[in-house]
């Protein structure tokens, strides 16, 4: 059923007057039970981010992983930062994209299906710029409707760089294998399947002079389902497994050695007297009645300097474990 069945045209210029002039409401309330309400998608599909609490501390690990790699590579340090994460359907991310991009399309072993790493045309002309020795400039106009072969070139090196900061950062949640499968310049060549599925996007800005660009981790919710308790927050599964641990904890801690030292004296000498010290010289040390016993510099006894059975010994006096 097209639009024209159901309104005319005056009706939707009417029913757009009266959008403008607050006529009519776009607000959505909540219906009585038992009849229809509107459903948001969208706010339903950003819900799943809240399973994936680990995710700013990876992406955090993932920008330092970047910059390094694209320090190393372009001898000169960029700016990088994080656009934002969000869920969004596969499909509305790919019709996003322009005529042309650098569309990685990956693997991600073990875990199951294929994802996309993309490097928008704007900053891939700014990685080619620069990486054969210019300033790192995009072009006043975008050029052509496929990518050279230096800009395929660029393209699946960065890519490759990209993926192993990935795999570095992700070691902290997950041991996983990101592999190139194919690389694209136009979206309406994919292979992979492109559904309305919830999607999770990971946007970075990078700029190597005064131009930027972005690029996307664009990942399917269904590869990260099976996995998404590690990205949660560590939880205790129950007040067994914690005993046991304790226990245990315990036991290794009476075992532990620790470096106990008593300070029998101290002396204060100016920088002159200590430049003066020649060897033989002697420093008259007076024994003290009372010393400080320290564990780890932390003082925790108190007690008497003397000796036991022919040795320097220390007698116990006070201790600061009793309070």
């Amino acid at each position: 059923m097209s639009d024209d069945d159901l309104l005319s045209q005056e009706e939707k210029e009417a029913l757009l007057k009266g959008v403008e002039e607050g006529d009519v409401s776009t607000d959505a309330h909540d219906a009585p039970a038992g009849e229809i309400r509107p459903f948001n998608f969208a706010a339903a599909s950003s819900k799943l981010l809240d399973r994936f609490t680990r995710l700013n501390t990876v992406n955090e690990l993932l920008l330092a992983e970047i910059v390094e790699s694209l320090t190393r590579t372009f001898r000169s340090e960029p700016r990088v930062r994080l656009e934002g994460v969000q869920t969004r359907p596969m499909s509305d991310y790919v019709a996003s994209l322009g005529e042309i991009a650098s569309i990685a399309v990956c693997s991600m072993a073990p875990l199951k299906g294929q994802w996309l790493f993309v490097i928008e045309p704007r900053l891939l002309y700014i990685l080619v710029d620069r990486y054969f020795g210019g300033k790192g400039k995009a072009p006043a106009s975008q050029r052509g409707a496929v990518l050279t072969l230096s800009e395929t070139r660029v393209a699946e090196q960065m890519t490759a760089n990209f993926l192993n900061n990935l795999k570095t950062a992700w070691s902290e949640v997950i041991e996983v294998t990101p592999d190139l499968v194919e690389l694209e310049s136009n979206p309406d060549y994919l292979s992979l399947p492109i559904t309305d599925d919830p999607a999770i996007q990971i946007s970075f800005s990078i700029a190597l002079a005064e131009d930027e660009g972005l690029c996307h981790f664009v990942i399917p919710y269904a590869m990260l389902e099976p996995v998404k308790k590690r990205f949660g927050l560590a939880t205790v599964e129950s007040t067994q497994s914690t005993s046991e641990w304790a226990g245990i904890m315990t036991d290794r801690l009476r075992i532990a050695s620790v470096e106990l030292r008593a300070e029998l004296s101290s002396l204060t000498l100016t920088v002159q007297q200590l430049l003066d010290l020649v060897p033989g010289d002697v420093i008259p040390i007076k024994s003290p009645d009372d010393v400080i016993v320290k564990v780890g510099g932390i003082e925790i006894f108190e007690g008497k300097f003397g000796t036991a059975d022919g040795q320097n010994a220390v007698k116990i006096t006070h201790s600061e474990l009793e309070h």
